[in-house]
């Protein structure tokens, strides 16, 4: 009985690998790996997206992706993108024309001064007039940041849905440490970020548009260092919390990597040396999991890389569009002669830009953590 063991055992590494290899040669991906693929949190998120960003998707049928994962119509996403940013900033156009109507009506009045010669109608007009402006930049306010923070909660919940997707291929081609280290901080450092911009990044950025505003009311009332404060404040904490989520994922990541990956050389060596006659065998159909679970971490890397493009281009079209009708808006209205209301418009404009950073950099930020997720899976199993 002892001496049929290495025999039985290698009939038994025989028959496992022979399936692998005729569906890698024939699908391109083994489907042990891919039918074992839990993506169901994934596509219950996807069928939540807008229709925008649905229509530009790829498969998502993963046996369907081969060796080189989903394929993406970059020309069709960028005709569309462009015809969206056209379609908002049209649609934005009835705020141009209320705002250069308002600048018109204080033009009017401020000519009336001559009549009564007289400067208070001239201050009473601007009053009236800016405070109608307030209102509707207050309104802007409200619509463009309630964009901007459904944004950073879409980009969240994304993330929650394929780190553990990517994390089970990790655990697949044989990350155990990697996941064991990378995964609550990644988890909690995603949620700390997203509660971070939502909670302190965007009311700094308002609160600064706001002041930034106000001190155009009254030429006796200058807050504008205060806003400019607060816009310091907000652009300093994202960029620290840019540079601590990136550096502590890649430090940890790849010191992670790196015992996965002598432990997998270990085992492969202990294998070869103390299975003489199966080890070879056992060590390259280790080798090959860890290879097919890898094509499938750049295939899921590359669609999460994608999403996260997808899911904030459109809200950045929106704000864009905004901040650009504030611009024209300023240049539009400093031809008729009062000097403040087109300089509060252009700081509305330079409010909306500083969002518009600040959503760009939170998705950048997750962004390089899906990255460098795929690129630690494959130092790993190297």
């Amino acid at each position: 009985m002892t001496k049929r063991a290495p025999y039985i055992l290698l009939l038994s590494v025989i028959f496992l690998a022979l399936p692998w290899s005729a569906v890698w040669a024939a699908d391109g991906l083994p489907s042990q790996i891919t039918e074992a693929l839990d993506l169901s949190e994934l596509n219950r998120f996807i069928d939540r997206l807008d229709h925008d960003v649905m229509m530009y998707l790829p498969n998502l049928d993963v046996k369907s992706w081969g060796l080189t994962g989903p394929e993406w119509d970059i020309h069709s996403i960028g005709r569309g993108v462009f015809k969206y940013f056209m379609r908002e900033l049209v649609f934005n156009l009835r705020l141009l024309a209320e705002l250069f109507l308002i600048a018109i009506s204080l033009a009017i009045l401020q000519n009336l001064q001559h009549a009564f010669e007289t400067d208070t109608v001239n201050q009473v007009a601007f009053s009236i007039c800016f405070l109608i402006v307030m209102g509707i930049v207050l309104n802007s306010f409200r619509v463009t940041f309630a964009v901007a923070r459904e944004a950073v909660v879409e980009m969240t919940n994304f993330m929650y849905a394929i780190i553990p997707v990517i994390f089970s291929l990790i655990v697949a081609g044989g990350g155990i440490t990697t996941v064991t280290i990378v995964h609550p901080l990644l988890v909690s450092a995603v949620g700390i970020i997203a509660g971070l911009v939502k909670g302190v990044i965007f009311p700094l950025i308002l609160f600064s548009g706001v002041f930034g505003m106000v001190q155009f009311l009254s030429e006796g009332f200058q807050v504008n260092k205060i806003a400019n404060l607060l816009r310091n404040l907000a652009l300093g904490l994202l960029g620290l919390a840019m540079t601590v989520f990136i550096g502590l994922i890649t430090i940890r990541g790849f010191a992670a990597s790196v015992a996965d990956s002598m432990a997998l050389r270990t085992m492969k060596y202990f294998t070869n040396s103390f299975l003489p006659v199966v080890g070879g065998a056992v060590s390259d159909s280790v080798e090959m999991a860890a290879g097919c679970s890898q094509v499938l971490k750049s295939g899921v890397g590359v669609l999460g890389l994608g999403l996260v493009v997808l899911i904030t281009v459109f809200p950045l079209i929106k704000i864009l569009a905004v901040a650009m009708i504030y611009y024209c808006s300023s240049a539009l209205i400093q031809p008729l002669g009062n000097g403040r209301l087109p300089d509060a418009l252009q700081n509305v404009g330079g409010t909306f830009l500083h969002l518009f950073g600040s959503v760009v950099i939170t998705a950048l930020m997750f962004f390089i953590a899906i990255s460098i997720l795929v690129g630690v899976a494959g130092f790993g199993v190297r």
